[in-house]
């Protein structure tokens, strides 16, 4: 202890000394609205440019405001007012204590955005040469979103897909792409499952519950040169908040349909002065008891938390986590029996119709049913399906100011995931196991990053980085046979490392604002290890996957006044590939299959869009237009009838393989505007057109890829009345999908999902910083019958809650 206690006491002043000539400053004044009015409680974020430190805070009573703690350089600053469409932004540079710095909040115009995942440093949301869109806490709140996933589904752009409801596999594709081309990061740091089919989070998605987090950023488009494997299509990120200033939280509790209750504390603010100590945390409990057939059991536990401590204005050291552990009762997938196949079409896509629930439940009890005009069985009860999963990301940075325009930090990330899928004999579904099987997937991956950030001269602000990653998978299988002599079990495992060099100069010359980056990428497999009978890989000379190149370059033109931008932006991109895709295996009844293919290449793709924004009456609304197209040069394909067993060299008969790819191209056009202060409105229409170079449908010259839309559309609309009484209205609607499931000679073809949402809110002061807000939601208020991907989604449901703010 004292050993321990000694270094940290000499790491503290050592770090002190770097900067031992330098005072904190502060900057503090009033916010008020465009009438004189002082705005309570404010949301006030300073975002170091440099750094890349978020200082937030938050105004009392009085409207006043203080930002404590901060060192000598270029800030972002954001004021926001919750319970408003008033905001207000500035790029100010900091010398010492500013004062008096009062501030006037207009409706809220893109221009009072500031983004931060777009180029990975902090920028107005005016001036990004990409397309990206952010979804506010506030936001979160007045649309009480219980995951992450629904909170970005009015994202242009973005489809977010969940089978049947809370809990149900959830994935986000982006710009019809596939569901593993979108990257997921925590801060800026990314988020993968290494024992995920793909590598991604897809696994996981679902338990991403909103917990504390300050905003959600999605970059759409090619990212891979700032962030690496995964970044194809879209980049989704997930900013933690950071607390400050005088405590803050809140406590929820809401319950109604589906059996649901959810609670929900967080707390914020600043310790010692100055605000040396800053801390933000949060917890929440979601518990599905019934779901949509009575069986779907759902529940959720999910913690956030950031602590930062500042050893002077210029060094800070920090430390975040995310997590959560959860349990969901499975269906089975939907299915075909002769009484709904005799209604199929002799040729061409199938009309996806699905069996009456009345007609599911004695399919799933094993009776007789009657199948009407259905064309399919939406997936059905399993009463001993089920899956375990839990998820923890904690990472720890280092950040230094060397001078108000240079900086650097040192990141370490530690990423550990677990998921458990079990089945027993009970059901009626085709491939139950004789027996209580169990497959178990572990992964982990830590992720260490240096990178500084500097001026270079005139116009160019520069990022360098290196990365070194380093993943392992286990993977354990068992059919559960009661007889041990006679039981299967597996065991798999493997380690991957890379190390990656990165590079971005973002150059500001007149109307003109240029980032050029770069990223190189190389790799090294350990040899795996298996036990288990039969496995072909034991003794195959798995070689390290090809390195990875990828460049990206943006444009944004702002011309005349400056109320329109044009902008321009495109790279390339890559996936690397699984260890599941390499090793991997699955087992029926005891008996493997191997799919897995040691010498992958990684998947390789580029993309271009450009678009045009347009700000009207005064900055109240914007307009914007971008076309996309992205082309996916190299694959990897899963691929029965290709693959030759007689000569392959692991003996397979299909399974994963290196192959061409497609395209996906189309438009996205978007408006926002805010009339008001009191009125906030959001709508996005998507136009997708996606091809595969290979037929979709075996046999076939169906090349359109599967399960996903041409059309999508989305519109957000908030009022408040007054500063009590606020209505959120929320609706998606997408075009008709094809997809094929097993068992279908041809592809069906599904509507898509039209759901509205509306939420009430009553909010009652108490007190001069504390609050009570009462309110409903209610969910798919049209009541439409729909199914994704053959998954029945729940009908009309509702809760109810309040809300203690302080």
């Amino acid at each position: 202890m004292f050993r321990f206690g000694s270094t940290a006491a000499a790491f503290a002043l050592l770090l002190s000394a770097f900067n031992e000539g330098l005072e904190a400053a502060s900057v503090g004044g009033t916010v008020r609205d465009a009438q004189g009015k002082v705005v309570a409680h404010a949301l006030v974020r300073a975002h170091d440019i440099a750094g890349g430190t978020l200082i937030s805070t938050r105004g009392d009573g009085a409207g006043n405001y203080l930002l404590s703690g901060l060192g000598e350089g270029a800030y972002l600053l954001e004021f926001e007012d919750a319970a408003s469409a008033l905001a207000a932004s500035e790029r100010l540079r900091v010398r010492g204590d500013v004062r008096g710095h009062d501030i006037t909040l207009a409706v809220k115009s893109i221009e009072t955005v500031v983004l931060v995942t777009a180029a990975g440093t902090p920028e107005a949301g005016g001036e990004s040469a990409k397309a990206a869109s952010v979804v506010s806490s506030d936001e979160i709140d007045r649309r009480r979103e219980f995951s992450v996933a629904e909170a970005v589904r009015n994202v242009p752009g973005v489809r977010v897909r969940q089978l049947r409801g809370p809990g149900g596999l959830t994935t986000i594709q982006t710009r019809g792409l596939r569901n593993r081309d979108t990257a997921v990061l925590i801060d800026g740091l990314r988020f993968r499952d290494a024992a995920d089919t793909h590598g991604s989070a897809v696994s996981l998605l679902q338990d991403f519950m909103a917990v504390d987090a300050d905003r959600l950023e999605f970059l759409r488009g090619s990212g891979s040169s700032l962030y690496g494997s995964h970044a194809v299509g879209g980049v989704l990120n997930i900013q933690s908040a950071t607390g400050g200033g005088r405590p803050h939280g809140e406590i929820s509790i809401d319950g109604g349909g589906l059996g649901a209750a959810r609670g929900l504390a967080r707390i914020g603010g600043g310790l010692l002065p100055l605000n040396r100590l800053v801390y933000s945390g949060g917890i929440a409990h979601l518990n599905v008891t019934r779901g949509i057939d009575g069986f779907d059991p759902y529940r959720n536990t999910s913690g956030q938390g950031y602590l930062r401590y500042s050893f002077t204005p210029a060094i800070a050291l920090s430390g975040r986590f995310y997590g959560g552990s959860s349990f969901a009762a499975l269906n089975e997938s939907p299915t075909f029996v002769e009484a709904v196949t005799a209604n199929h079409p002799a040729a061409g896509p199938i009309p996806a119709i699905g069996l009456p629930p009345a007609e599911v439940r004695r399919f799933s009890r094993g009776q007789p049913i009657t199948a009407g005009k259905a064309t399919f069985v939406p997936d059905f009860n399993d009463p001993d399906g089920s899956r375990a999963g839990s998820f923890f990301s904690f990472a720890t940075v280092l950040r230094h100011q060397v001078a108000p325009d240079r900086s650097y930090r040192l990141s370490y990330q530690l990423v550990d995931t677990n998921r458990s899928l079990r089945d027993g004999p009970a059901g009626v579904g085709s491939f139950e196991p004789v027996a209580g099987a169990l497959g178990r997937y572990e992964g982990r991956i830590d992720t260490f990053q240096a990178r500084g950030d500097f001026a270079a001269g005139r116009g160019h602000f520069v990022t360098v980085g290196w990365e070194y990653e380093r993943e392992a998978y286990f993977n354990f299988n068992t059919d559960g046979n009661p007889d041990a002599a006679a039981r299967f079990d597996s065991t798999s495992s493997s380690e991957q490392s890379s190390r990656s060099a990165f590079a971005q100069d973002q150059i500001r010359f007149g109307d003109f604002q240029v980032a050029l980056s770069g990223r190189a990428q190389t790799f090294a497999l350990r040899s795996p290890m298996f036990t288990g009978g039969g496995n072909p890989y034991s003794d195959a000379d798995a070689a390290s996957p090809n390195s990875a190149y990828t460049g990206d370059v943006s444009l944004a033109w702002f011309p005349g006044e400056g109320a329109t931008k044009l902008r321009a932006h495109g790279g390339t991109a890559y996936r690397a590939p699984s260890a599941y895709e390499r090793f991997g295996a699955s087992f029926f009844r005891g008996f493997p299959s191997f799919w897995g293919n040691p010498n992958l290449a990684p998947e390789r793709s580029a993309a271009f869009d450009a678009g045009v924004d347009r700000r009207l009456a005064d900055g109240k609304a914007q307009l914007s237009g971008t076309f996309f197209y992205t082309e996916l040069q190299e694959t990897v394909l899963f691929d029965f009838g290709v693959i030759d067993a007689a000569s392959d060299p692991w003996g397979r008969f299909g399974g994963y393989r290196n192959g061409g790819g497609g395209t996906a191209r189309g438009l996205e056009l978007g408006v926002s505007a805010s009339p008001t202060a009191a009125t906030m409105l959001k709508a996005a229409y998507t136009y997708m057109n996606s091809d595969s170079r290979s037929p979709t449908v075996p046999g076939t010259d169906f090349f359109k890829m599967l399960g996903v839309s041409d059309h999508m559309f989305s519109l957000t609309a908030m009022q408040s009345f007054g500063r009590r009484f606020d209505i959120t209205f929320d609706l998606f609607a997408l075009s008709a999908y094809p997809l094929r499931l097993f068992g279908a000679d041809e592809r069906l073809l599904f509507a898509g999902p039209l759901k509205a949402d509306a939420v009430f809110g009553y909010t009652v002061p108490i007190g001069e910083a504390r609050s009570v807000k009462f309110y409903g939601k209610v969910e798919n208020l049209l009541d439409r019958r729909y199914f994704e991907s053959g998954f029945a989604a729940p009908g009309i449901w509702a809760v109810g809650g309040l809300q203690f703010q302080f």
